[in-house]
């Protein structure tokens, strides 16, 4: 009795901690600014794509996501900022439970206490806390991509195909990001699934010119392609501070170019073409890597739950490394990696991996380690803002991702249960 009651007031005491931080951040001017102001030109008849919007004194930012996520928010411009603000923190603290949920549901509890599934949570939180306080301050979406990701995935493995390709259309559709899981679906054999996620992207994107009118739609798609063309040039090429991800980090290693920092970090000099050619080869390169995780043949299901889990978590990582202009916060789709890495690191000091041997651990322990520091503990919040600058210089969250991106390369699941 004594103990549930403590139980309680911990739970209230937590509660009340979370919203008085939602409600601080929620004062603040977020990236969610930069949606509504997009909605609010639409609601004037004007387009929202190339202009630069106002966020706060030499904060100025692009809209790059659709014209259907800027017609849903329309009602929205009638509130004031804080209150939407707040309305989308709260529902991303919601996501984040929901995630937790989903992910616990692919593992064996059976083989595993609670102590030890608390360590997995404690492990996966303290790998990606930095994105995901992230995402909070900024009042961004990367949150609720990674929850409509996984629970479209869980939908449409149920064989409710309408509504979990509908929640991936909308996904998609918001910000294009998710569509790399479209091919992975159609491999895996969710025929269904995938034609029904295209029939709804379809449908969104018409969807507008129920509203706007079928001419005023097309020409504000054509705005938005141009805005996120992977091709501009301004997107193979990211020497300021905020970018991380591929485009980022090659052609700063390749170019002799300007940085927001005088610190050299080129180790060649092969011209922008070249290390154009370079940045897509390596992109390519971990596209088709997907292939070994996902195994031959294809158009069956995954080999097992866990197996699932770990192509899953390979293919979300991806996705802030191959795309360009990912900043901080998209890096919250290494969430399943690092709850995937967290459950082998405590399955292994529980009770041993018979596919894994000591000296192998420790190897990828410290890789682990490595892709701590270099990707959550380079935060000015623990080494200060001069550091920071020049962690964010060097692209330190990009060599951390890609650590982890080696570790789930060599833990697949055939490995650690063997």
């Amino acid at each position: 009795m004594i103990k549930s009651k403590t139980n309680k007031v911990l739970f209230f005491l937590i509660g009340v901690g979370v919203l008085l931080f939602l409600i601080s951040q929620a004062t603040h001017t977020g990236d969610f600014r930069i949606f509504i102001e997009a909605s609010n030109f639409l609601k004037n008849g004007e387009s929202p794509y190339n202009k630069w919007i106002f966020i706060s004194k030499d904060h100025y930012y692009l809209y790059f996501y659709s014209p259907f996520w800027a017609l849903i928010l329309v009602p929205f411009t009638f509130l004031p900022s804080f209150f939407t603000n707040l309305i989308w923190l709260l529902l991303n603290v919601l996501f984040l439970v929901r995630l937790k949920n989903i992910l616990v549901q692919y593992i064996e509890l059976s083989s595993m206490s609670i102590y030890q599934l608390k360590w997995v949570l404690f492990l996966t939180a303290l790998m990606s806390i930095r994105f995901i306080l992230y995402n909070f301050q900024m009042v961004q979406m990367t949150i609720f991509l990674l929850w409509g990701a996984l629970e479209s995935i869980r939908l449409i493995k149920k064989g409710e195909n309408v509504w979990g390709g509908m929640l991936m259309a909308f996904i998609i559709n918001i910000k294009i990001l998710p569509i790399v899981l479209l091919p992975y679906l159609f491999y895996r054999g969710y025929f269904k699934g995938t034609a029904s996620t295209i029939l709804f992207s379809a449908l969104f994107i018409l969807l507008p010119s129920l509203y706007l009118g079928w001419s005023e739609n097309l020409a504000l798609l054509t705005d938005w392609w141009s805005v996120i063309n992977p091709m501009n040039t301004e997107h193979l090429f990211e020497s300021e501070l905020g970018p991380h991800s591929l485009t980022a980090l090659i052609p700063s290693l390749l170019i002799e170019g300007p940085g927001s920092l005088d610190y050299k970090r080129n180790i060649l000099s092969i011209g922008f073409e070249n290390a154009a050619i370079v940045l897509n080869v390596v992109r390519l390169s971990l596209v088709l890597s997907v292939l070994y995780f996902l195994k031959w043949p294809p158009f069956t299901k995954a080999r097992s739950i866990k197996h699932e889990l770990w192509e899953i978590s390979y293919i979300l990582l991806l996705i802030p490394l191959i795309f360009p202009h990912q900043q901080k916060y998209a890096f919250a789709f290494a969430i399943p990696a690092c709850f995937y890495m967290s459950h082998f690191v405590v399955r292994f000091f529980k009770q041993g991996v018979p596919g894994c041997s000591k000296s192998k651990f420790i190897t990828i322990a410290f890789m682990l380690g490595a892709s701590i520091i270099l990707a959550t503990v380079s935060t000015d919040g623990i080494i200060g803002r001069e550091l920071n600058n020049i962690s964010q210089h060097y692209k330190t969250i990009t060599w951390g991702m890609i650590l982890l991106l080696i570790t789930l390369y060599a833990v697949s699941p055939e490995t650690s249960d063997a």
